[in-house]
């Protein structure tokens, strides 16, 4: 009989707790909503204090802090914002606390947000902001991470900790819409995010990253360019890392992939230039660089190559009406022409040099077999079953491979379907599909 008698006690008295409990939280809820925050504070301190085990307590409490943070979520008031955040972390929310976490970090968004569009450069404040960040429990991928780098790309140029940044973000946090174009608000496309992000470390590792750094997220990238072949800057930029840490057949094979596509743009030819050292070959790819369409003030790094080069190798008349031009260009732009340019022209025309009228012959002549430097690749062997199509143009299933054999290839040969046939074949591009294939150069 005693002990029903306390276990109706005990029973009476947790449903009587309980019910303050709630009530108190609920009390705290209107008071946040009726914006008296000083008053909620002090209900939500009090109970925490008495249980901070209590995960609502926890919970009402850093709902109060952070309506706090948000009044404070301003650049003038940004030293109280940091104090609120600080407290929030303080309190250690549980990482299934996903709304809470997400909703933090779009607070730290905004202030990154505030901070761009007020042009300022304070790295103290965004170091400040990324701290904070780090002790989030952001759930990746999310609307509020991908926020996060969002706003966080508009300050790649300056912040020095941009790199750390996306490290400590990584490369696998992106929701599905982030690996699409976006539009702006005026309706002009832009590349995805992802693709951006990726893009952007690049760019830190190869201004700033050490040889470490940028060997470890080769592989990164790389996976990366494979899953999303239509990003056609990321073979770009692997080539470039590739450069950066010495691997220089590395640098032309994905060079080579990038060029498929950027092959009329003067630049990508004197980048090919760049792995040579033979000083004709190297004019030859400068040459086409030269040959191509390009605003004089564009190419005349270039063009300066390719002048030391001429003038190196005794094509003394081309040198110099390059140099003439070269220096017209920057004396136009009110650009500083140096003294060993002005010194060579000297030079030359103190030789009696007389200029040609321009340089657009010798370099469509000189660049002729240019392609042929860097695309033509070598050949293979194959062997296996031919299927002729009715079209004239057949397949081989070779060693895990489809080789595809043109019609022209075929033409003089009696074959039929599935009989062996042997040839040579060599590595290929289909643009259509945007993929790398094989093309047999002979049957034997």
């Amino acid at each position: 009989m005693k002990k029903n008698f306390f276990d109706t006690i005990l029973f009476v008295t947790f449903r009587r707790l309980t019910k303050y409990l709630i009530f108190m939280a609920s009390d705290i809820t209107t008071l946040r909503k009726s914006g008296k925050l000083n008053e909620a504070y002090q209900t939500a301190q009090k109970l925490f204090d008495e249980n901070p085990a209590d995960i609502w307590n926890r919970r009402n409490l850093a709902w109060v802090v952070y309506d706090f943070a948000k009044q404070k979520a301003a650049l003038e008031t940004s030293e109280q914002f940091f104090k609120c955040i600080d407290k929030l972390l303080e309190l250690q929310m549980p990482e299934d606390e996903e709304v809470f976490h997400n909703s933090v970090a779009f607070l730290l968004r905004s202030m990154a947000s505030a901070a761009v569009r007020a042009e300022k450069q304070d790295q103290k404040f965004f170091d400040n902001l990324f701290s904070r960040i780090k002790l989030l429990k952001i759930h990746k991928p999310s609307p509020a991470n991908s926020a996060l780098m969002q706003t966080f790309l508009r300050v790649k140029s300056w912040w020095k900790n941009y790199g750390a940044f996306c490290q400590y973000q990584g490369f696998d946090g992106f929701q599905d819409e982030d690996f699409l174009p976006q539009q702006t608000e005026s309706g002009e496309k832009i590349m995805p995010l992802a693709e951006r992000v990726i893009m952007s470390y690049c760019k830190f590792l190869l201004d700033n990253g050490s040889e470490n750094d940028t060997a470890a997220f080769l592989p990164v990238l790389e996976d990366f360019s494979l899953k999303h072949k239509n990003y056609i800057y990321l073979p770009f930029y692997e080539a470039k890392l590739m450069w950066k840490i010495g691997k220089k057949d590395d640098y032309l094979k994905f060079l080579k992939i990038f060029a498929r596509k950027k092959s009329g743009e003067f630049w990508v030819w004197d980048l090919f230039s760049d792995y040579y050292d033979d000083k004709i070959l190297k004019l030859k790819l400068l040459s086409k660089a030269l040959s191509l369409k390009s605003k004089p003030e564009m190419s005349i790094k270039v063009r300066e190559k390719a002048a030391q080069l001429l003038y190196g190798l005794g094509y003394k008349k081309e040198a110099l009406s390059e140099l003439l031009f070269i220096e017209k260009i920057r004396q136009r732009n009110k650009w500083a022409v140096s003294q060993a340019l002005s010194s060579t022209i000297s030079q030359l025309q103190s030789e009696g040099i007389k200029p040609e009228k321009n340089n657009i012959d010798f370099f469509a002549s000189f660049s002729k077999d240019a392609d042929k430097i860097v695309f033509t690749p070598s050949t293979l062997e194959f062997e296996g079953k031919i299927i002729i199509t009715p079209k004239g143009f057949g397949f081989v299933k070779f060693d895990g491979k489809t080789v595809f054999v043109p019609e022209g290839v075929l033409q003089n040969k009696t074959l039929k379907n599935n009989s062996v046939v042997k040839g040579s074949y060599k590595k290929s591009f289909n643009k259509k599909k945007n993929e790398d294939g094989y093309t047999a150069v002979e049957i034997f």
